[in-house]
This record gives C-alpha cells, sequence and structure tokens, in this order.
C-alpha cells in the first residue's frame, strides 16, 4: 500500500541516521572490557497507568510500547512484523484473520500468552467507560459499534479464541489499516488471570501487572519519578534485545533535563515543540514532524461552551500561524482535525489535507459575528471562561498567545489560564469538570478516520449528535477498499465535526525535537507519534 510504504522511508531514513552500525556491532574480536548495556532516558511526567486499555497519555503509552507486546510490532525500519503471533490466514476476502500465535511466547510470571489473553483485553476495552479515547481501535471489528451501543451482546464481538494458540478476529468490513491497529497499544493482550486478581488495582504498579513484551517494569509505584525497564528473561525474543536496564527519571524541567544530557548522565531526553535554534545546533539534537496535534476542546454541557456560535467564534478567532511561527514553539497551522502529511491516497499519492483543505480559519469578522450570536442567545454579553492546560512550562507562551487572541478579537470574553497535572486534567475531562481545555494527541496508525471518531476528544460520542456524521461514518465504514469513496466520506464528516459544529477547535500539528546519545544505536520511533521503542537498542562504546 503506498500510503505504509512512504512512512516506512521516512522512518527507514530516521533509522539510518540513528543507527549506523545496527547489524554489525562487537564483529571484531576485542580484549576491552564489554560495555555496559543500560540507558538512562528522561520523561517529563510521571506515567498513570500499567493497564494498557486504561493507557491514553503518552507517558504511560511510552512504557507500554516496550514492555508488552500484540499480534504485530514495529521493527527497526518502521515495517511492521508478526510479534505474538507466529503466522496469519486470511479469509472471506480480508475480512476475517486468523492468527496462530506463538507458543514460545509468555508473560514475566512465566505464564503462556494464549488467545483467551487477546479476546479478555480487547472486551475489557470495549468495556471500559474510561477508555473513551482507546475504545475506537475496535470500530473495526464485527459488532464493536453495536456492543457499545447495547444492541448486541459481548459474546457476539469479532474475536475468539479457537483453541489456546488460536485466534481468530472477525472484522466489519475489509479495512486497509488492521494491522496498523493491532500494533497499538490498547490491543495489546492482558494476562487474564492476572489482571482478574488485581482487578482494580491492576496495571496501577508494577508489583500488580506482568508483562510480555521485551522488558519488565520494575520499582514503579503511583506518583513515582524513576523506576526502571529490565531485559525479560521471559520475552520468546530476548536473543534480539541488547540492553540489560533502561533507567526512566521524570524531569518536568526542560533546560535540567538538557544538563544532564550533555553531561552525559542520560541518553535520550524528548524536548518536544518548543526549543529555540541554539539547541536545535548541538549534536545530539533530532527533530521530526509528526502527526501530534493540538486542540482546544469544549465542555459541550455548560452554557456558554456548549453554544456553537461560541465555539465557532473561538475557532475563528485564533491566528493560528502567526503562533506556529514562534521562534521556540515548532509546529505547523492546522486547519483541520486531520494532519498534513500523514495520509496518502494509494491511488494518487495526494495527501489527506491536500483533498480535504483548509476547513477553519482565522477570520475575525466571521468570529465578531458568531460571538455576537452566541451573547444573544445566551444573554451574557460578559463572559469569564477558564482554560485549562497540563502543568509545562512549554504552554506559557502558546496560552498568553491564544488568551491575548480570544480576548482582543471576542470583547466582553475574559480567560482565565489554568495550569493543572496531567492526572488531574484527566479527571477533569472524563468528569465534564472544565470549561475548555487544550489538548495534545497522537494516533495509533495512518488512518484518518482515527482524528474523525477519536482524536483525545473525550465524550465525542456521547456528546456530539449530528446525523450526517454518523450517516458519514457508516458510510466510511462500508466503503473497503474503495479509497476515493471512504475518504470523501470521512472529509464530509470531518467538515461537520469541525467546520458546521465547532465541536473541537484544531490549533497545530507538532513537530517532535529530541536529544539522542549517537552510541546509543537503534532506537526506533512509532511512526505515527513519538514514543522510542526500544527492542533492538544498544549501547556502542
Amino acid at each position: 500500500m503506498k500510503a505504509r510504504k512512504i512512512f516506512v522511508i521516512t522512518i527507514s531514513l530516521v533509522s539510518s541516521i540513528l543507527s549506523v552500525g545496527c547489524s554489525s556491532h562487537q564483529t571484531k574480536k576485542s580484549h576491552a572490557k564489554p560495555v555496559k548495556q543500560e540507558a538512562s532516558m528522561r520523561i517529563r511526567g510521571m506515567v498513570k497507568m500499567l493497564d494498557t486499555v486504561k493507557s491514553i497519555d503518552q507517558n504511560s503509552i511510552q512504557i507500554n510500547q516496550n514492555v508488552f507486546e500484540g499480534l504485530y510490532r514495529y521493527d527497526k525500519e518502521g515495517h511492521l512484523v508478526l510479534a505474538g503471533a507466529k503466522s496469519e490466514k486470511t479469509e472471506d476476502g480480508g475480512r476475517v484473520h486468523v492468527y496462530r500465535l506463538r507458543k514460545d511466547a509468555k508473560w514475566s510470571n512465566g505464564d503462556p500468552v494464549v488467545a483467551q489473553d487477546y479476546v479478555y483485553a480487547w472486551r475489557k476495552l470495549l468495556s471500559l467507560k474510561e477508555s473513551a479515547s482507546n475504545w475506537t481501535n475496535l470500530l473495526i471489528l464485527k459488532n464493536a459499534e453495536e456492543i457499545r451501543d447495547g444492541q448486541e451482546d459481548m459474546e457476539s464481538l469479532g474475536v475468539q479464541a479457537l483453541d489456546d494458540h488460536t485466534l481468530r478476529v472477525e472484522l466489519r468490513a475489509n479495512s486497509p489499516y488492521y494491522k496498523e491497529i493491532f500494533a497499538s497499544t490498547a490491543m495489546f493482550p492482558q494476562n487474564h488471570a492476572v489482571a482478574e486478581k488485581y482487578g482494580d488495582e491492576y496495571g496501577k504498579t508494577s508489583a500488580s501487572t506482568v508483562f510480555n513484551g521485551p522488558f519488565s517494569v520494575v520499582g514503579l509505584e503511583q506518583g513515582s519519578k524513576k523506576w526502571e525497564l529490565v531485559k525479560n528473561k521471559n520475552y520468546w525474543g530476548k536473543k534480539d534485545v541488547k540492553l540489560e536496564r533502561i533507567k526512566y527519571v521524570v524531569e518536568r524541567d526542560q533546560p535540567s533535563a538538557q544538563k544532564d544530557f550533555f553531561k552525559g548522565k542520560c541518553d535520550y531526553v524528548r524536548i518536544g515543540c518548543s526549543y529555540d535554534e541554539k539547541l536545535a545546533s548541538k549534536k545530539g539534537f533530532h527533530k521530526r514532524l509528526i502527526p501530534e496535534v493540538s486542540m482546544i476542546c469544549f465542555n459541550q454541557k455548560r452554557q456558554v461552551t456548549g453554544n456553537v456560535h461560541f465555539r465557532r467564534a473561538v475557532t475563528y478567532a485564533i491566528d493560528r500561524k502567526k503562533i506556529a511561527a514562534s521562534k521556540t514553539f515548532h509546529a505547523k497551522a492546522l486547519y483541520g482535525i486531520v494532519p498534513a502529511n500523514y495520509s496518502y491516497s494509494p491511488e494518487n499519492d495526494v495527501d489527506y489535507r491536500e483533498d480535504a483543505g483548509n476547513i477553519v480559519g482565522l477570520d475575525k469578522k466571521k468570529a465578531q459575528n458568531e460571538w455576537k450570536q452566541a451573547q444573544k442567545e445566551t444573554g451574557r454579553n460578559q463572559v469569564t471562561l477558564t482554560l485549562m492546560f497540563t502543568e509545562n512550562s512549554r504552554y506559557s507562551d502558546i496560552s498568553g498567545k491564544i488568551k491575548k487572541d480570544l480576548e482582543t478579537t471576542l470583547p466582553g470574553l475574559q480567560i482565565k489560564i489554568k495550569m493543572v497535572e496531567l492526572n488531574e486534567t484527566l479527571e477533569r475531562a472524563f468528569d465534564h469538570n472544565y470549561d475548555m481545555f487544550y489538548q495534545s494527541w497522537q494516533p495509533s496508525c495512518v488512518d484518518p478516520l482515527a482524528f474523525i471518531v477519536n482524536g483525545g476528544m473525550e465524550h465525542l460520542r456521547e456528546d456530539y449528535h449530528n446525523p450526517e456524521y454518523r450517516n458519514n461514518l457508516e458510510k466510511a465504514a462500508a466503503c473497503g477498499g474503495d479509497f476515493s469513496k471512504r475518504r470523501g466520506f470521512i472529509i464530509s464528516a470531518e467538515k461537520d465535526l469541525v467546520g458546521k459544529d465547532a465541536f473541537v477547535a484544531p490549533l497545530f500539528q507538532q513537530e517532535n525535537g529530541y536529544l539522542l546519545n549517537p552510541n546509543l544505536r537503534c532506537v526506533g520511533f512509532v511512526p505515527y507519534g513519538s514514543a522510542c521503542i526500544l527492542r533492538d537498542a544498544w549501547i556502542k562504546k
């Protein structure tokens, strides 16, 4: 598929820069003392959850990517290869997939990884209300949507354990992106016996979790600022894993993390999209445009933010291009919820964003007209609202510029900026306890539909009820391999979601900057986000 190849080439180029000598390390005999295969990483926030079906924050996903494994994984060139599955058989024109699982795959406690572990995890994902931003991965499965709506029983979900090592998966229709979805952390299996034993406590600490990936987590408690990944001795592919230990330290202060890197105290620091050119010129700095999008989410249950004219006013009042042009904020202005340079048509190689065009953008006159209509309908000329950000120094400049744009363009509106911890942000979002909040989200595959049905927008399904939007989603799902028709329906749904109803206000597509020790070789990256893949990594002397 052409779209997938384009991203593989991108990741291959990154890998070739970062992974020189990947296949030829230690080929010469040497009497020198062996290099200690340990790495140290700096992470910006605490890990909220090791339970894969509940994990929606990037810190948790970063860890889960390396300690769990699903049917597929990404190799060091960015290709999808079989992982927990040893073979795959396709039936019914690509709608049914039968996987033979590896008999040598085990959990870190020695239990075998069985087909029921996948069935358990996927059913759990579909049933949990707090997994609102993850369950949409299952939409490709037969009856997933009907079960979520209460029209079918959970047993009818399109996943079945034929025996301990045979998993049958039935899709709703032939899907072009099923492998990428099955490789996402939300679709990883769970040891059903251990998960049942710990119940709600499963995944909250490393002691209440078992792992089937290259590494296991050690020393992680709720609120931990230090923990380690150690090589999983029960992992089926342990011969390929070179790193023995990876130390993680939470360091919110980016200057401190950078100092640690340049002093040789750590091997990797994620910088994100906020950095200056002085840092970018230093050895060890890398950057790549990723499909991480930033947006403003609105509480649809409150009077003002639930008003469509107010939401449109906000959408038209923000000068995205000006903010994205900042010398220290590296991003691309976003005029729809699906990012650019992300999903290409296999028929004509055209990027989705090019086909869809700009749905929203800066238009002060429109913003002011919509604001006047919102004031009229709500009966409020003076409005004070809180815009919530996850606590991070990189957001101080962005929040100030957004506040200024809104208050200057929409007279009578006062914006209060509130910085809160990541866990509090997630809890407030789930509980509808906010006016507006700034959200960043990365997808788990190349499918633009991921942004339209999920996008990290909590309560999208329960709060957004446009029948035309739903109708277009159903038509897109039924298209199968007809990419042009499918894309057309997705674009129509996006225009309703972002333009007509302004359910969310898209802002930026982010660039990911990071510092990487050149002696830490073969570090890979998930093609659709910022998470490091450390399975094949090793330390060169």
